[in-house]
């Protein structure tokens, strides 16, 4: 059993906390926030000790391992700081928001032997893991395009304020809210990025700034690929993966405050279509779990040390190329 403090109680710390109550790998035994107006009564109801400042629980000898929450632009200071004082780090999505941030993190861990967690738990989820097999079990064959949407209006018609609307903290739209998700699976199941042509457009009064988002890549392996994400429209979410022995679809609306079912859909060189039906379970847990038994040696972690640093270029590139105008190549 790890004994963790979660850094960082917003929406999204919190709801971590609640999926950990009855976990049998991890308990969380200190939290931290600055803001104790708007985090004391949930510590008190979860009757978790709440600390103002991550050096507390960095001193403190009961936490094993730290669980970063906090918003995207301020991961790296308590990650480097947990590694160097020997605690397991678990770092929530986007791991950064530059590259050059990420191998500072990455490097810490490294240097002390940490295995680093992230936020990315759609990983988990029944029908991206049934599409991972396909391709890895080489049933599309050849890959020749990947498409995606993964738009919602949860921001849409709200005042703006919170770091979450703040372009400086969550760049592009709904990138690192939604679309940091796909370009994880993407890049885990069709290989590294190579190019980026990033767009943005503002078409709707009820989001105060871009809401649309478009981009095309261009792979190492000679494939090409497409993603949108729209800020002002209601939730949707599509994966295409195309090969030249058959395709997949991932059609969702699911999300963790929309618990409904996912449908898988594919058609191979018998011209049958399949459909399957994946219900939804609790991904952010089954993440954290595998990555607590990985720590305590009882398996390995699905994400790897490049995937992690490649998703963060990505990143790194669609914003640059949003900015720009221009396509923003991205050196392995």
């Amino acid at each position: 059993m790890l004994n963790a403090a979660v850094i960082g109680l917003g929406w999204w710390g919190k709801q971590i906390i609640n999926c950990l109550e009855d976990s049998d790998r991890i308990q969380v035994v200190r939290c931290v926030d600055a803001d104790h107006n708007a985090t004391a009564a949930f510590a008190a109801e979860k009757n978790i000790p709440l600390s103002a400042h991550y050096q507390e629980a960095l001193d403190d000898p009961k936490v094993d391992t730290i669980i970063v929450v906090t918003p995207h632009g301020f991961h790296e200071e308590p990650v480097v700081a947990a590694a160097k004082a020997g605690k397991q780090v678990f770092c929530e999505k986007p791991l950064a928001l530059e590259a050059d941030m990420a191998e500072r993190m990455l490097a810490a861990c490294d240097e002390a032997g940490i295995i680093l967690g992230i936020g990315h738990e759609r990983r988990f989820e029944g029908a991206f893991e049934e599409v991972s097999r396909m391709v890895e079990a080489g049933e599309l064959g050849t890959l020749l395009h990947y498409e995606a949407n993964a738009s919602y209006n949860l921001f849409a018609g709200k005042p703006e304020t919170g770091w979450r609307q703040d372009p400086k903290q969550a760049p592009a739209g709904t990138l690192t809210a939604l679309g940091v998700h796909q370009t994880d699976f993407m890049q885990t199941i069709t290989g590294p990025i190579s190019s980026v042509t990033a767009r943005m457009a503002h078409r709707s009064d009820s989001y105060p700034h871009d809401d649309i988002l478009s981009i095309q890549f261009g792979y190492e392996s000679g494939m090409t690929g497409y993603f949108c994400s729209i800020a002002t429209t209601p939730f949707y979410q599509r994966i295409s993966i195309f090969g030249d022995l058959g395709w997949a679809e991932i059609r969702e609306v699911s999300n963790v405050d929309k618990p409904e079912p996912s449908l898988l859909t594919w058609r191979g060189m018998d011209e049958e279509i399949h459909t399957r039906t994946y219900r939804k379970t609790d991904t952010v847990t089954a993440n954290l779990h595998q990555w607590a038994d990985a720590v305590e040696g009882r398996g390995n972690y699905r994400f790897t040390r490049a995937q992690l640093l490649h998703n963060v270029q990505i990143l790194e590139a669609i914003v640059t190329s949003a900015d720009s105008g221009e396509t923003c190549h991205i050196t392995s």
